[in-house]
C-alpha cells in the first residue's frame, strides 16, 4: 500500500483489465448485431420486441440512472458536508414504488415508443408533443455531457489519464455498441456494467474499512470529526441539505423520472404490466444497497486520511473533493496490480451506461417525434438504417460537446446541472397536469409549463449571481504528510502531462492547460 503523498501509477495491467472491461461491453453490442437478423424493424431496435424480461431491464434502468457523477460525488459529499445525504438512500426505493400506481397505468396500455406521444393524445397538440420533446432532449443531452465528462476530469489527475482519452474511448465505444445492438443490447451490457459498478465499490468499502480500523472505527471517526449529521429541519432555503430538501424534494426528483423516456422505454420492452411493475419492485433493493454503500465509502474516506492525519484536500495533493475517492483506491489498491484498473472500469462502466441509454432514448424521440411523417412509407429497414444513424450523430455530437465544455470552470457544470432541473421539472409537471385532472386542457397546459420554466430559469441564474456557496465542514489536518509540497507538484505535472498531449503545443500552451484545469476543479462542487 502506497504513503500519502506517495507517487502512485496506473501500471499496464490496471490497463489491461481496463480494456478488457470495454471489450466485454463492446462484444455485447457486436453479439446482438450479428444476431441481428432480427434488428431489422425500428420495433425490434428500439423496444427489443417488447419481450424483455423483468430483471435484466431492472438492471438497465438502475444503471441508467447511477451514472460515474454519483460514484465521484457521493463520497465526496459525505467528505466535505456529512451523511445529510442519508435520506437519499430512501427516497430513490419509495419513488420506484410510486410509479408502479402511476408510470406503469399510464404508459404500458399506450404501447408507446416516445413518451411524448402521450402529451400528443392527452392535449391534442403537435405542438405540445414538440415542446415536451425539445425540453426532454435539451435535458438528455445535458446530463450525457457531464456523464462524460465528470470521471475524465477527476482521473486526469490522479490517475494519470488524458481527459481526451476518457471522453473519447468512453464515447466511441458507447456510441458504437448502441448503434448496431439496439436497446437490446444497452441492456444487455447495463447488466453486466451494473455487476462491474457493485463489485468495484464493494471491494473498496472492504478494503477501505480494514485499513481504517474496521466499520465500527469508521463510524466513530467520522463522529468525532462532525461528518455524522442527520437533524438538520431548517427551511432555509439557502442551507445546502435539510431533511426537507432530500425527503420531499429527493421524492419528486425521482419520482419525474418515471415520466421519462428512459423509463417508459423499458417499461414498454417488457412483456407484461406486471413485469413492469416487477421492474420498479427489483429496483428498490438495487437504489437502496447502492447509496448505502457510496455513503459509507464516504465514511472510510473519513476514518481512512483523519486517521492518517494527512488531509489529501488540506496537503493539496488534490484540488477537489471528487478525486477523493480516485485518489483513495489508486493509494490502497495499487499494492495489487490489477485493481486500480478494476476500479476506473467501475467509473467506466457508470459512464458507459448512462451515455448508451440516453442515445438509445434521443433516437427514439427523434424518429418518432420529428420524423415519423417523412419515414411512413419508407421501409423498416431503411427506417432502422436512419435511427442507427441518428444514434451515431447524437453519439458523436455528446463527445464533441464533452470536449468544448472541458475549457469552461466549475459554475458552467454547476448550470448545466441545473438547467437540466429546469427543463425536466416543467415537463414532469405537464404529464401530472394531463394524467391527474380530466378538465386539463392545451391553454393551461401551455401556460404551466410555461410559467415553471420562467420561474426555474430566475431561480437558477438567481443563485448563481447572488446565491452564497455553502460552507464545508473542517478538513483534517496536514501534520502526517511528509511530502506535501513534493505531492502538490506531482498533481501539476499530471496536468502539464495532459495538456502536453493536447492541441496546444509549447510551454504557454501547457501553462493555460494547467491553469484552467486547476481553476477548474478549484471552482467546481
Amino acid at each position: 500500500m502506497s504513503q500519502i503523498g506517495e507517487q502512485v501509477y496506473f501500471g499496464i495491467t490496471d490497463y489491461v483489465m481496463l480494456a478488457a472491461m470495454l471489450g466485454f461491453s463492446l462484444g455485447i453490442g457486436i453479439f446482438f448485431a450479428i444476431r441481428g437478423n432480427k434488428t431489422k424493424t425500428k420495433f425490434e431496435y428500439l423496444l427489443g420486441s417488447r419481450q424483455m424480461g423483468a430483471l435484466p431491464v431492472a438492471l438497465s434502468l438502475f444503471a441508467t440512472f447511477h451514472s460515474a457523477i454519483s460514484l465521484l460525488g457521493t463520497p465526496a459529499e459525505v467528505y466535505t458536508y456529512g451523511t445529510m445525504i442519508v435520506y437519499s438512500t430512501i427516497v430513490p426505493s419509495l419513488s420506484f414504488l410510486f410509479m408502479t400506481v402511476t408510470s406503469v397505468p399510464l404508459f404500458y396500455p399506450l404501447k408507446l415508443t416516445s413518451v411524448n406521444e402521450y402529451l400528443e393524445r392527452r392535449y391534442n397538440s403537435k405542438f405540445v408533443r414538440i415542446l415536451g420533446t425539445f425540453l426532454g432532449i435539451i435535458s438528455s443531452m445535458s446530463y450525457m455531457t457531464i456523464s462524460l465528462l465528470s470521471p475524465g476530469l477527476a482521473l486526469q489527475t490522479v490517475a494519470g489519464l488524458p481527459l481526451w482519452l476518457s471522453i473519447v474511448v468512453i464515447g466511441l465505444i458507447g456510441t458504437f455498441y448502441t448503434t448496431i445492438g439496439g436497446l437490446k443490447s444497452v441492456i444487455w451490457t447495463d447488466v453486466f456494467q451494473t455487476f462491474i459498478i457493485f463489485g468495484g465499490i464493494i471491494v473498496i468499502l472492504v478494503k477501505g474499512s480494514y485499513d481504517s480500523g474496521g466499520i465500527e472505527n469508521v463510524m466513530k471517526v467520522a463522529a468525532d470529526n462532525g461528518r455524522m449529521i442527520f437533524d438538520d429541519i431548517r427551511i432555509d432555503p439557502r442551507v445546502r441539505h435539510t431533511v426537507w430538501d432530500q425527503s420531499i424534494g429527493g421524492f419528486v426528483y425521482w419520482a419525474s423520472s418515471g415520466f421519462s423516456q428512459s423509463t417508459v422505454q423499458r417499461i414498454s420492452s417488457v412483456k407484461s404490466p406486471q413485469q413492469a411493475n416487477g421492474v420498479f419492485f427489483l429496483s428498490v433493493p438495487l437504489a437502496f444497497l447502492y447509496k448505502t454503500v457510496l455513503i459509507l465509502s464516504g465514511l472510510v474516506l473519513v476514518a481512512y486520511f483523519f486517521v492518517m492525519e494527512c488531509d489529501p484536500l488540506a496537503a493539496g495533493y488534490v484540488t477537489n473533493a471528487n478525486q477523493l475517492m480516485p485518489y483513495f483506491v489508486m493509494l490502497t489498491l495499487g499494492f495489487l496490480p490489477g485493481l486500480p484498473g478494476i476500479y476506473i472500469a467501475t467509473i467506466f462502466s457508470g459512464a458507459l451506461s448512462t451515455l448508451s441509454s440516453g442515445l438509445n432514448s434521443l433516437a427514439a424521440n427523434t424518429v418518432e417525434d420529428f420524423l415519423s411523417h417523412c419515414l411512413t412509407k419508407k421501409s423498416e429497414a431503411t427506417v432502422t438504417f436512419i435511427t442507427k444513424i441518428i444514434v451515431s450523430i447524437y453519439g458523436l455530437g455528446i463527445i464533441g460537446l464533452a470536449y468544448l465544455l472541458r475549457e469552461f470552470s466549475g459554475p458552467v457544470t454547476q448550470l448545466t446541472y441545473s438547467a437540466i432541473s429546469a427543463a425536466s421539472a416543467p415537463l414532469t409537471g405537464l404529464f401530472f397536469f394531463g394524467a391527474a385532472f380530466p378538465q386539463a386542457e392545451v391553454v393551461g397546459g401551455l401556460f404551466g409549463i410555461s410559467v415553471g420554466l420562467a420561474v426555474n430559469i430566475w431561480l437558477t441564474l438567481g443563485s448563481f449571481m447572488y446565491g452564497a456557496r455553502a460552507p464545508r465542514l473542517p478538513l483534517g489536518t496536514t501534520v502526517g504528510c511528509s511530502s506535501a509540497n513534493t505531492t502538490s507538484a506531482w498533481a501539476v505535472a499530471r496536468n502539464v502531462s495532459s495538456a502536453a498531449t493536447s492541441p496546444s503545443t509549447g510551454i504557454s500552451g501547457i501553462m493555460r492547460s494547467t491553469t484552467k484545469t486547476i481553476t477548474y476543479f478549484r471552482n467546481a462542487v
